[in-house]
């Protein structure tokens, strides 16, 4: 965080722990439970929310040098992404513009051109058909209008986003915002190494991933023995910045800075834990040794279920077996929470959840970020009036 968020939080938080409290909600909220669930909502949301919204697809990394390319399905649509000769990426649909074949069957890799396996349509780096045999069976075609379909692309924070619409320009650093892009690049994120990277396949709604993202409450319960004992469990402090919103929880040991006249702000980073919420489903956290990027998007092929796809990111790669050592225990921590308990009772929850005889859930004043993500949703999928959903607040 920059150090003038750092001077401001540190008031809230030291001030929730004296006195027990947390940054509250106006109100507690009713939300019909359909919403994790129902088929019909599901296919609107992803309509309306998912593919209107950029997802990352890779590290910058990843993308090393002209001609370099990943693969990808991003919101349902198959994607090649491609390091331009000017350095710049280009998102475009992994589709061939003759009958429709894939156009590059490989995860990654490097290459002069692109050419489908089907008729040997090529295509040059920037989409353009560089040739196609027997050209001369296509009189009247105009090939100028035969490029790959592009989709917007852009670098931010030294990741890779792509926004699964076409037609619309993609300014990352717009979307966040002058106020959360001075967190976001005051915390080094943007030059920090890719050390792991996993997908994992969870079945359960995607939303019921986030409110585990969105959530302080449950630290001590659900993570008694793991990363519970660091953390003041049901104190943090939340602010939004339009749809985006920052989340700083408390480490045991930040009552430390209550009185600190010479205010260390490195030291302090390590007691205020940031999470940037990147609405709908990217979720950036900044650990005092590496950075967390979370990005969690329903499956298309089943909106029931969900992707989670985790970057693991640190300072620098590291060059000792001691480095190593401490950066796979790290690793290693965090998969035995995530896998081990936040998903185990979050299938529970969905499972719970499908059998349809539960009609409301309740947020309290104390879930606060919760609260965001589920109003932004109801308002992009429903409508200004369903900003609260249900219109009932309690």
């Amino acid at each position: 965080m920059h150090q003038d968020s750092k001077a401001e939080i540190r008031k809230h938080l030291v001030g929730f722990v004296d006195t027990r409290t947390t940054d509250y909600a106006e109100s507690t909220m009713r939300m019909d439970a359909k919403r994790y669930s129902d088929p019909a909502y599901l296919a609107r949301e992803h309509e309306k929310v998912i593919k209107t919204h950029p997802m990352i697809v890779a590290h910058s990394s990843e993308l090393v040098g002209p001609g370099s390319f990943l693969t990808a399905v991003v919101a349902g649509t198959p994607m090649l992404v491609i390091r331009q000769d000017d350095g710049s990426v280009k998102a475009f649909a992994n589709i061939c513009r003759h009958r429709g074949a894939q156009v590059e069957a490989h995860p990654s890799g490097r290459r002069k051109m692109f050419s489908c396996p089907y008729h040997r349509w090529c295509y040059s780096r920037d989409g353009s058909i560089r040739s196609i045999p027997f050209d001369d069976g296509f009189d009247g075609v105009d090939l100028g209008e035969r490029s790959l379909v592009e989709y917007p692309a852009d670098e931010y924070a030294g990741l890779v986003w792509v926004l699964p619409t076409t037609g619309a320009a993609l300014d990352m650093t717009a979307r966040v915002g002058p106020e959360l892009d001075r967190d976001v690049q005051a915390s080094g994120i943007a030059t920090a190494e890719l050390y792991r990277k996993r997908t994992f396949h969870l079945e359960m709604n995607w939303k019921v991933v986030m409110d585990g993202f969105t959530d302080a409450y449950h630290l001590q319960f659900v993570h008694p023995t793991t990363v519970g004992p660091f953390f003041h469990t049901n104190v943090y402090k939340v602010d939004s910045f339009g749809k985006n919103w920052r989340m700083v929880v408390a480490r045991r040991g930040i009552e430390k800075f209550r009185d600190d006249t010479n205010f260390d702000y490195d030291e302090f980073a390590k007691y205020a834990i940031p999470n940037f919420t990147i609405y709908p489903g990217t979720v950036i956290t900044t650990e005092p040794a590496h950075f967390e990027v979370w990005s969690v998007r329903p499956d298309p092929a089943n909106l029931a279920t969900c992707l989670v796809t985790l970057l693991f990111l640190v300072p620098e790669l590291p060059e000792t077996e001691k480095a190593t050592r401490f950066f796979d225990k790290n690793w290693d921590l965090l998969l035995s929470t995530v896998e081990g308990e936040d998903w185990v009772v979050a299938k529970t929850i969905s499972e719970g959840l499908a059998h349809g005889d539960r009609p409301e859930l309740i947020y309290g004043r104390n879930e606060k970020a919760t609260q965001l993500l589920h109003s932004q949703l109801a308002h992009d999928v429903d409508g200004p009036d369903a900003a609260v959903p249900d219109g009932r607040p309690s």
